[in-house]
């Protein structure tokens, strides 16, 4: 599921800040996709719990907050 960012180098930014919360979400930029489309994605498997992905959500208010996405 990818999560639009625009701005690559924000979208990367994003992705390590996750990961370093411990959410996998693959920061994606130019030239995968085109400048000023760059995302994040991320995998719901079957095996993700209720609060696995509450947790993830968790994490992307709080990054998305500090970076100054949201």
């Amino acid at each position: 599921t990818p999560v639009i960012v625009g701005d690559g180098a924000l979208a990367m930014t994003l992705s390590d800040r996750l990961f370093a919360n411990g959410v996998f979400a693959q920061g994606i930029g130019f030239p995968t996709v085109p400048r000023g489309k760059a995302r994040v994605r991320t995998i719901v498997t079957a095996t993700h719990t209720r609060e696995d992905l509450q947790y993830a959500l968790d994490a992307f208010a709080t990054v998305g907050r500090e970076i100054g996405l949201i």
